[in-house]
């Protein structure tokens, strides 16, 4: 019995899809064996902290974080190219107005925390987790 070269390229095809399916697929369970927490610290003086955080899929709805306690967000990110992206709008009373920040940028914060923990204060956020901790950012102008 004889394979055409076209029966041949079939069945190294259907090989080949079936070897990718299985190395994909324990590539994803083994390249995800954490989870990122990102938590957002209120230090605002005596002031209420309004928090919504977003990715292209997930939205937190509005939290609202009393004077010295937190808020916190798990995920898994992305395995393969990194490119996970949070962003949130913060506001307060008395003049506060609304802020923006991307609270967890894979660009930035990948090889930095796994636990990224952020104090929120008027003059912008300041990670004081992880690498290089404390660093402080400037609000995001919009």
């Amino acid at each position: 019995m004889t394979l055409s070269s076209s029966s041949l390229s079939k069945v190294v095809v259907t090989i080949s899809m079936i070897m990718l399916i299985l190395v994909s697929f324990n590539l994803n369970v083994a390249a995800i064996p954490w989870t990122i927490r990102v938590t957002m610290n209120n230090k605002l003086n005596n002031m209420q902290l309004g928090i919504e955080c977003k990715d292209k899929h997930w939205d937190s709805g509005f939290k609202v974080v009393p004077v010295g306690q937190s808020w916190s967000f798990y995920f898994h990110p992305n395995p393969f190219w990194f490119r996970s992206l949070f962003f949130c709008t913060f506001n307060w009373y008395e003049g506060g107005g609304v802020h923006h920040f991307d609270i967890y940028d894979a660009k930035r914060d990948v090889n930095v925390c796994k636990e990224c923990i952020w104090d929120i204060s008027k003059t912008g956020p300041c990670r004081v987790s992880g690498f290089a901790a404390p660093i402080c950012y400037p609000w995001k102008s919009t």
